[in-house]
């Protein structure tokens, strides 16, 4: 009897208490309708919520009534920025109860061979894929940019003389503006998760977090797309990081066989089409992105064993590295046999990121301290540039949520680039013979008769021709005030 009374008060306190996934009225709350945590508006005559989430609640009650009201606070609710329901998790657990290990057994050695040499031929496939991929970006970057470099030289050397420099320039914010507000509305519009590099949605899949879209065929056209359209028209962003996330997509997709795009099933290795198993070859297709951009195929191992997944089979290690290895040759052989500035066959473009041949230097031990100095300056302006880069990156998370802001924000970046450009070409005076030093593009500009402006040289390039440029220019090609402007 007394059991009895001490179970009646024991449901009559916890009936009185609000259930812990009803939704509130204001503050972080759980709603039972959709699964989403949301963030409400606070009101000042609210009643305050019970449970063990109320004290967790009152910590992050970080606005009163007043800023509720906010412009801020109120976009941010109409965007939708919340946690939702359709961020999982993955299931990286391996089934191994006991039906599951006589069905095993019943398949035969056969089976486990077969799948075994099924799995080396997906790696063989995604290091194949991934480097004609980087491929077609590299070319199609080179193409465009040369063909864009052309139309603007020619129409500035015959503006010179006929004193109508405001066409070429229009012209060249032409080129600049149109390919960036093509590859931002493709991001903004088409494929968000398409935007950056890729690399954190990744390492967020490789981890266990499922984010919708990541590894869609539809992601991977507007990646490629939009690192084409960004590069060629003069963004500062380079091709090398989503290459990680373009040798994901494409280890996903190959992996299993099918395509949820197109709603295809090709019947093929239908045993890897689980999440532990499709997570093994996304970290190889990471891997061989890695070994694409730079030519490392043990980089793109150390990527993804150190910085990628948190589960890790030994096994994958020669799997992944044979997958690298792949990428890394198949791209020199083809970059090789189609870019003009070597030899057909000369194996001398391990990667995307390549600066040429050094000549050999001998160091002398005077020049250790300088390269010392050098190294601290370097850490330095790194830190200086992650901590504005994050402040920035905040800034524009606040404030620069909306679709077309984000497209105009990338089309005023593409065409300030260019004007300064133009600008630095004109105030800046700095002629060098041409005999001395052949180059594509040269643009005589104001230089006399049989020299070119070193600091156009520097412009009208991409940003891996400019840096490859500094490499390997003869001394004194470019002034110093010329070097820190570009």
């Amino acid at each position: 009897m007394a059991a009895s009374r001490k179970e009646t008060t024991t449901r009559t306190r916890y009936s009185d208490r609000t259930p812990l996934l009803s939704e509130q009225r204001g503050g972080y709350s759980m709603n039972n309708a959709d699964d989403e945590i949301r963030h409400d508006s606070f009101s000042g005559s609210q009643e305050q919520p019970h449970g063990f989430l109320h004290s967790r609640r009152r910590r992050r009650r970080f606005s009163s009534s007043s800023s509720s009201d906010s412009p801020d606070a109120h976009d941010l609710r109409e965007v939708g920025h919340f946690l939702s329901s359709k961020y999982e998790s993955l299931d990286y657990e391996e089934c191994e109860n006991t039906l599951f290990l006589e069905e095993e057994k019943q398949k035969g050695y056969k089976f486990v061979v077969w799948k075994r040499a099924s799995r080396w031929l997906v790696m063989l496939l995604i290091g194949i894929l991934t480097a004609f991929v980087a491929f077609f970006i590299d070319i199609s970057i080179s193409t465009f940019a040369g063909f864009k470099y052309k139309q603007i030289k020619y129409y500035m050397d015959k503006c010179i003389v006929e004193k109508c420099l405001l066409y070429p320039y229009l012209l060249w914010v032409a080129f600049n503006v149109v390919p960036v507000a093509i590859a931002s509305c493709m991001v903004a519009f088409g494929a968000p998760v398409a935007a950056g590099s890729g690399i954190p949605q990744i390492k967020c899949y490789l981890n266990g977090v499922k984010v919708p879209h990541v590894v869609r065929f539809k992601t991977l056209v507007v990646k490629a797309l939009g690192v084409i359209c960004s590069v060629g028209g003069g963004l500062t962003v380079g091709k090398e990081g989503p290459m990680i996330h373009s040798g994901a997509i494409i280890a996903a997709g190959i992996s299993q066989g099918r395509s949820t795009t197109f709603k295809r099933d090709f019947k093929l290795f239908s045993y890897f089409r689980t999440d532990h198993e499709k997570r093994d070859f996304v970290s190889a297709g990471a891997a061989a992105g890695v070994s694409a951009a730079f030519g490392a195929p043990v980089g793109g191992v150390l990527f993804s064993l150190e910085e990628g997944a948190s589960f890790w089979n030994q096994s994958l290690v020669w799997n992944i590295f044979f997958c690298s290895m792949i990428s890394s040759f198949t791209l020199n052989v083809v970059l090789s046999l189609t870019t003009s500035a070597g030899q057909a066959g000369e194996l001398s473009y391990p990667g995307l990121l390549n600066f040429g041949k050094f000549a050999s230097v001998v160091y002398q031990v005077w020049e250790m301290p300088i390269f010392l100095m050098m190294g601290a300056l370097g850490g330095l302006t790194g830190a200086v540039f992650n901590y504005t880069n994050r402040k920035l990156t905040v800034f524009r998370m606040r404030k620069i949520h909306r679709k077309w802001l984000q497209v105009l924000e990338a089309m005023l970046v593409s065409a300030m680039t260019c004007t300064v450009g133009f600008f630095m070409i004109y105030l800046l005076n700095d002629c060098h013979s041409l005999a001395a030093n052949p180059i594509d593009y040269p643009l005589q500009f104001f230089c006399a008769d049989g020299d070119y402006s070193a600091i156009a040289t520097m412009v009208f390039q991409t940003p891996e021709a400019s840096v490859k440029s500094l490499f390997h220019d003869p001394y004194g090609n470019s002034r110093v005030l010329s070097v820190f402007s570009t």
